[in-house]
């Protein structure tokens, strides 16, 4: 569909415009990653959709799917034939995507956003700040260490070593023994010019989402990662499936650490989890919905949190998607008024320049 049949699709239909910003800026992995999962977005009954997707050369395109893009164009032309919309839902998953292009839309053209705002998602982005922010709320994380190159690892092993702003378990290794470290730390910094080296936490690995509804934050049936002695942490190949050059093709069909979802968790233990999800979302200054990962301590049973995750693609194979299924809940309907929440609250908040239909 060309942009001229957008306008005029736009000008004779009624309903809910959702731009769905998709792509990357930083490399192919990330572009790919970004489409996978834009893809399998939920097109609500009421909503008109489009799409915008940014290539790692700098181009745009548009288009009424991500199979059907517009020839490519710069950011600037791009932003003149963007179509009229209420809302944006962001599938960028680099660092730039998850900060920069969230303010572009949000603080600079207007655009209301669905999900946390642009410095929210910088803060959940740095690992080191985040675990800060949340240890001073009273959530519980495991001793650390910020490395950088040149500095001396004082922790002893077993620890984790992880990129401080990477996501997908890039450059993650668990050391076992102290002279694995020179090799783990290569391989982390490949990734970023900051690590963290963190306690390793014997035990559950479990996902927890959170959700705004009706003013009230929800808290979805946790997902379990069933890790174990032979593999006791997740790695990328758990996340994604890649194909011979490295590339994000799908999720895995088979994951090591199978997936659970619901898990089965003690009302004692979903009660910690719970409580320390809503301290997290608050105090890192979530809107909409959030996501995090906790490790379970195989001996005190103590819930600490590995990393925050403020991303929700709205479709089938996203996790929060998984947890309001378990759940019993529509994601269509759930995804709507996500949505036309953010299209309300914006317009509100700061006066939209664009009509909510």
């Amino acid at each position: 569909m060309t942009l001229e049949t957008i306008s005029q699709t736009q000008s004779s239909e009624s309903g809910l415009r959702v731009l769905h910003l998709a792509g990357s800026r930083v490399s192919e992995f990330y572009y790919n990653l970004s489409t996978i999962y834009a893809k399998e977005a939920v097109q609500p009954t009421g909503t008109i959709c489009y799409y915008a997707a940014v290539s790692p050369d700098g181009f745009w395109q548009l288009g009424t799917s991500i199979d059907s893009l517009s020839e490519k164009m710069s950011l600037q032309e791009a932003i003149a034939k963007l179509p009229e919309v209420d809302v944006v839902v962001p599938h960028m998953f680099c660092f730039p995507g998850m900060t920069s292009f969230r303010g572009l839309f949000e603080d600079v053209l207007g655009l209301p956003v669905v999900g946390s705002p642009s410095g929210c998602t910088a803060l959940a982005t740095n690992k080191a700040q985040t675990r800060s922010v949340v240890s001073a709320s009273g959530v519980r994380v495991a001793k650390a260490q910020l490395v950088r190159r040149g500095d001396t690892v004082a922790m002893e092993p077993p620890f984790i070593v992880k990129p401080n702003s990477e996501d997908n378990s890039l450059g993650v290794t668990l050391v076992w023994n102290s002279n694995e470290i020179a090799e783990a730390l290569a391989v982390g910094f490949e990734q970023d010019e900051t690590l963290l080296v963190e306690d390793y936490i014997p035990g559950r690995e479990l996902r927890v989402g959170v959700v705004e509804r009706g003013g009230k934050l929800s808290v979805l049936p946790a997902i379990e990662y069933l890790v174990s002695q032979e593999h006791p942490i997740r790695t990328v190949d758990d996340k994604l499936e890649l194909t011979s050059e490295g590339m994000p093709s799908s999720q895995p069909k088979k994951p090591a650490a199978k997936v659970v979802c619901p898990a089965d968790v003690e009302p004692e233990l979903f009660e910690k989890l719970a409580l320390a999800a809503k301290l997290t979302h608050l105090a890192l200054g979530c809107r909409d919905y959030s996501l995090y990962d906790f490790r379970v301590h195989a001996e005190t049973n103590e819930p600490y949190l590995l990393e925050a995750g403020l991303f929700w693609s709205f479709g089938k194979i996203s996790m929060i998607s998984r947890m309001l299924q378990a759940d019993g809940q529509s994601l269509e309907e759930v995804a709507l008024e996500l949505w036309s929440g953010a299209a309300r609250r914006t317009r509100v908040a700061c006066g939209s320049l664009f009509k909510y239909a």
